[in-house]
């Protein structure tokens, strides 16, 4: 269990508070119930997140295509549209607000990875190629950092890479945290008082490791050996945000239970961890996000169906979950 005294102290979660509108485009609602599901398969996480007090979420569609959906906060109603065609979109995406604009981060085409922008009450998503052929070989992962955006995947021959671009640049600029042989997921990454923190399954596959480095440096503190990351042995690719100093990480254990881990983001090798809930149906890794102090959960369920959790932040022990059906299997 989380330590509660240091929780309470550092991040006294906050309940549901406003009702702001994103403003996007509008599209049809998407009605509950819907086409029965088909039959369960794997699905590519979905990538979660807060713009303008609003739940978003993006999904790879099973045609490789990018759809994009938002919900307006304390209602069930979602809107979905089409980012990129069928064809286009090979991994997990990543999904974060970005100023007054949302920034999806996908791998392309020839694993190249790519990044799709749009501006708040906009209709065209605009796209930019972060890396090209032959680059990227995992789902990405993005964060906010300062006036910019970071991105971190995993690299040729198993290796970790790193991508930064001030707003308003194309250029990107490519760092190498972890050389070949270390990385064997999709990494994921969190930027918080002036550190970065990246985390992934490690080089043989069992076990999550994690990487710490100052804003304006080049150099990447291991946090802990390979094949240890707290209490948690894993071989799926994890969820991280960051929030009020901390790092928190969801992740599907190996006996298919749901579990937070959290760590002060500025002291590499302080994790203590907790487990949430227990669901063994998801067809894909759970996406986190924090919504106004409330924890936000989307996965693919076995039925191939998008579902969303969310539970209230002044519960320490996140214990109470609410759940939605986003969108049917038929759609995705």
């Amino acid at each position: 269990m989380l330590h509660d005294s240091k929780i309470k102290e550092r991040v006294r979660l906050l309940a549901i508070a406003g009702t702001a509108v994103l403003a996007f485009t509008a599209v049809a609602a998407i009605a509950p119930g819907g086409p029965a599901a088909r039959a369960a398969v794997s699905y590519a996480q979905p990538g979660i997140a807060v713009a303008d007090g609003n739940t978003v979420i993006a999904v790879q569609t099973s045609g490789d295509g990018l759809r994009f959906y938002w919900n307006q906060h304390g209602t069930s109603n979602w809107y979905g549209e089409q980012v990129a065609a069928n064809g286009t979109t090979f991994s997990a995406p990543a999904i974060i607000p970005d100023g007054n604009s949302v920034v999806i981060a996908a791998r392309g085409v020839n694993s190249s990875l790519d990044f799709y922008w749009q501006v708040d009450g906009t209709s065209p998503w605009h796209p930019e190629v972060v890396a090209g052929t032959r680059t990227t070989y995992s789902a990405p992962s993005v964060a906010q950092d300062g006036n910019g955006v970071i991105i971190s995947a995993e690299g040729p021959s198993n290796s970790l890479d790193f991508y930064s671009a001030v707003n308003g640049s194309p250029t990107w600029n490519p760092e190498v945290v972890a050389g070949s042989g270390t990385t064997d997921s999709a990494p994921v990454i969190a930027a918080s008082d002036n550190w970065v923190t990246i985390a992934a399954v490690n080089g043989v596959g069992l076990g999550l490791i994690s990487y710490m480095a100052q804003d304006g440096t080049a150099t990447w503190t291991v946090d802990g050996p390979p094949g240890t990351f707290g209490a948690y042995v894993t071989a799926i690719v994890p969820s991280m945000v960051a929030y009020r100093g901390l790092d928190f990480v969801v992740e599907t254990g190996v006996e298919g239970d749901l579990d937070a881990i959290a760590a002060l983001d500025n002291e590499p090798g302080n994790w203590w961890s907790n487990r949430i809930a227990q669901d063994s149906t998801a067809a894909s890794s759970p996406a986190l996000t924090i919504n106004n102090g409330d924890m936000n959960i989307a996965y693919i369920g076995g039925d191939g169906n998008l579902y969303f959790y969310w539970a209230l932040g002044d519960s320490v022990d996140w214990n109470v979950w609410q759940t939605e059906t986003v969108d049917t299997a038929a759609n995705l």
